[in-house]
């Protein structure tokens, strides 16, 4: 039996209140994996996209090519492009590589029609809002899947539009996808400028697409650039004290009608944290030696161990759960966390999920349930602890003698 208050159930108290502004799937660049997604889906036939009144007046990638943009108005506000939230159950959790647009400031094109948006790409906890997602045929199937069975879409990735994201058929040609994380939000806090009293143009950048090099900046992180569609109404931007005025740029932005200017944003999430996150990004503790899955949890420890040892790497034996867990909730580095996770977020992780969320623990599935690496893992977390410890970091390893690898 699934236990209740998963992680959408923690992250849709934060999205009630939080003004979503840009968010976005993140570009890897490097090998896809050979693992393929085996979350169980309620069969549900996905209906097709129907024509509305909205026009297809964007240039490519929206419209004149193959993508086929949802013109549906998904509210009485507005279109998917609109970006607009009512509800705590339209935030929908995913996990895997995104690009974050919650903060870009964006150069709007010529025609004013789109905007070009530097975002930063990231992999881990991630989420989309129902209502914005700008590829028809994924918004239709996400939408009849999540009516039809709604603790479906409460999974990590259970979602169809998750999968769509992850195994890169959202878009022909992007190399990441724009959705909101909570990276980043205890270095650039999340706020409230509230522009419902002044209308005009902001990038609606959940679910837009990104392409091109990523490019290192000198505080560590990696940006992307994505593709926002210009939507021009009542909207908030996501940081306290901006200019609605920002011309000739425009925010990334959204609109709540119902919004209030958030707290710490970890502090509206129930129990305080979220599976798998770093504590920065509001994640649950590390694995200790008193953490343990509560009586009657109902997990699965033998399917826990299964999915850890079964996503592989590309090409190799490389167990990639376990290579993930050793960094992405101590690592701030881009470079390693996408070595150590990149195709993990192909795999089925449902029974992993549940255990930490069970257990409210972070990257801490394994300790779990014993479960036990192979030699060549264990050389890789090895050398992934190695590089932490060289750029200034502190492994799991170092803080409660888990996931130390074997030397090669």
């Amino acid at each position: 039996m699934r236990v209740r208050g998963g992680w959408q159930m923690r992250w849709l108290a934060v999205g009630l209140l939080l003004v979503v502004a840009g968010c976005g799937d993140d570009d890897d660049g490097g090998a896809k994996p050979t693992a393929t997604i085996t979350v169980t889906r309620t069969a549900t036939a996905a209906p097709t996209a129907t024509p509305t009144p909205v026009a297809c007046d964007l240039p490519p990638p929206f419209c004149g090519g193959e993508f086929p943009l949802n013109l549906a108005m998904t509210t009485d506000y507005g279109p998917a492009w609109a970006d607009v939230s009512l509800s705590a159950s339209d935030f929908l959790p995913c996990f895997g590589p995104y690009a974050l647009c919650y903060y870009a400031n964006c150069t709007v094109s010529s025609d004013g029609k789109v905007s070009n948006c530097p975002c930063y790409e990231w992999f881990g906890p991630n989420f989309v809002l129902k209502t914005s997602i700008l590829n028809a045929d994924s918004y239709q199937a996400t939408l009849a899947q999540c009516t039809a069975d709604p603790a479906s879409c409460e999974q990590p990735n259970g979602a169809p539009v998750c999968g769509d994201l992850n195994r890169d058929n959202f878009y022909p040609n992007a190399t990441r996808v724009s959705t909101f994380g909570f990276y980043r939000a205890q270095i650039e806090p999340i706020g409230v400028t509230n522009c419902s009293q002044d209308p005009g143009p902001y990038a609606g950048c959940m679910t837009a697409p990104c392409a091109g090099p990523t490019m290192s900046n000198p505080d560590g992180t990696v940006s992307i650039q994505c593709d926002c569609p210009i939507f021009d109404g009542p909207y908030q931007i996501g940081k306290s004290g901006e200019s609605c005025d920002d011309a000739p740029l425009a925010w990334s932005a959204a609109y709540n009608p119902n919004t209030t200017p958030p707290p710490n944003p970890c502090d509206m999430v129930p129990g305080g944290c979220i599976p798998d996150a770093p504590p920065d990004q509001c994640g649950c503790p590390l694995y200790t030696s008193t953490t343990v899955l509560p009586p009657n949890s109902g997990i699965d420890c033998s399917k826990v161990c299964q999915e850890y040892n079964g996503c592989l790497k590309q090409n190799s034996q490389i167990q990639l759960g376990y290579t993930c867990d050793a960094t992405l909730c101590t690592s701030n580095d881009n470079s390693l966390v996408f070595d150590a996770c990149l195709g993990l977020q192909n795999c089925d992780l449902s029974e992993i999920f549940k255990a930490e969320e069970a257990a409210s623990c972070s990257c801490c599935g394994s300790q779990l349930c014993d479960c036990d690496a192979n030699g060549t893992t264990e050389s890789k977390i090895f050398e992934l602890d190695a590089a932490q410890r060289a750029i200034g970091e502190t492994p799991q390893c170092d803080v409660n003698g888990t996931l130390c690898g074997v030397a090669p």
